[in-house]
C-alpha cells in the first residue's frame, strides 16, 4: 500500500493462527548510510550538513549496475559511503561488491569533479526499504543546485511489460524512459506506456526528484534474463551520450573484459546448484 508521499507500506493477513507469528521472518524495512571519515568531516563545515552534488548517477540491479562499472565507473572514481539494506545473519557479504548477493551499496565521488557521485546497488532493493533508501541518501546529498541532474537506470523482466505485441515478438532486451516535468528535452529513450507502471526504489527516487522539482530522468531495462547478460548491460549504452552521463565519461579500454567478467560471475551462481 503506498502512502500519499510515495511510502510503501507492507500489508499483512490476519488469517493465520498466533503460533505461526514464530516462524515469520521479520521484514527489515532500514536502510542505514556510513560515510568515510574525510566526508563525515566534510559534512560537518556544511551549514546545510549536506555534500553538494550536481551529478547523481544510481544503478540498481545487476544489469544496470553492470554497465556502470564497465562504462562510467573508472580511476577517477573512489568509495565514500554505503548504504546497507536489511543485512541478515544468513546473507552472503563480501563488503567489496564481489559476490552476487551482495546487499552493500556502494556510494562513489569523483576525484575530478567532486559534486558527481555515482550509487551501485547490484541488488534489488525491496519496496519496503526503498523509502528509506532514499530518505538515508538525500540526508546527506543536496539536491539545492540549480545544475542539479540525477539518472537513475533499471531492469525488469519482459513478464512485467504490458503491451498488445506478444512478448515471443518484442526482442528483448530493450529501453524505456521516464522523467520529471523539470527534465529538459526527451530521454534517449522511449516512453514507458500506459498501463505500464514502475514499482520500488526507481519509482521512489523518481517521486523523490518530482517532489524536489529536480532534473530527473529513470531508464528501464526490459530484458528475459534473469542473470544480467552483455545484451542487457549495453541497452543502456546510448546513455553514454546523454545528459548527465556523458559529463563523466572517460573511456575505459577495458570495458568489454568487465563485462565479460560480470557475466561469468553470475554464471557461475546460475549453474551452482544445476
Amino acid at each position: 500500500m503506498a502512502t500519499f508521499f510515495g511510502e510503501v507500506v507492507p500489508t499483512f493477513s490476519r488469517a493465520v493462527d498466533d503460533d505461526e507469528d514464530e516462524l515469520e521472518s521479520p521484514i527489515i524495512s532500514t536502510t542505514n548510510v556510513r560515510w568515510s571519515p574525510v566526508v563525515r568531516a566534510e559534512l560537518l563545515k556544511k551549514p546545510d550538513g549536506k555534500l553538494p552534488c550536481q551529478i547523481l548517477i544510481i544503478a540498481i540491479g545487476p544489469a544496470a549496475a553492470g554497465f556502470v562499472q564497465a562504462y562510467v565507473l573508472h580511476e577517477d572514481y573512489y568509495i565514500v559511503g554505503a548504504l546497507f539494506s536489511g543485512l541478515e545473519e544468513t546473507d552472503i557479504n563480501t563488503f567489496d561488491q564481489m559476490s552476487p548477493s551482495d546487499k552493500t551499496c556502494y556510494i562513489y565521488r569523483s576525484r575530478s569533479i567532486p559534486d558527481a557521485f555515482l550509487c551501485l546497488c547490484k541488488t534489488d532493493v525491496t519496496p519496503e526499504q526503498s523509502y528509506s533508501f532514499t530518505e538515508q541518501l538525500f540526508s546527506c546529498i543536496s539536491t539545492e543546485s540549480s545544475h542539479f541532474y540525477m539518472s537513475i537506470l533499471c531492469s525488469c523482466m519482459t513478464s512485467e511489460y504490458k503491451s498488445d505485441i506478444p512478448v515471443s515478438d518484442m526482442n528483448p532486451p530493450f529501453l524505456r524512459s521516464l522523467k520529471t516535468t523539470k527534465f529538459p528535452g526527451t530521454p534517449l529513450g522511449p516512453y514507458l506506456e500506459q498501463p505500464n507502471l514502475v514499482s520500488g526504489l526507481p519509482a521512489q527516487l523518481l517521486t523523490y526528484a518530482q517532489m524536489m522539482d529536480v532534473k530527473a530522468v529513470l531508464y528501464i531495462c526490459y530484458t528475459d534474463s534473469i542473470y544480467p547478460d552483455s545484451s542487457s548491460m549495453k541497452i543502456f549504452y546510448p546513455l553514454l551520450q546523454s545528459t548527465p552521463i556523458r559529463d563523466l565519461i572517460q573511456e575505459n579500454p577495458k570495458a568489454e573484459e568487465v563485462l565479460k567478467k560480470i557475466v561469468e560471475l553470475y554464471s557461475v551462481k546460475n549453474t551452482m546448484y544445476l
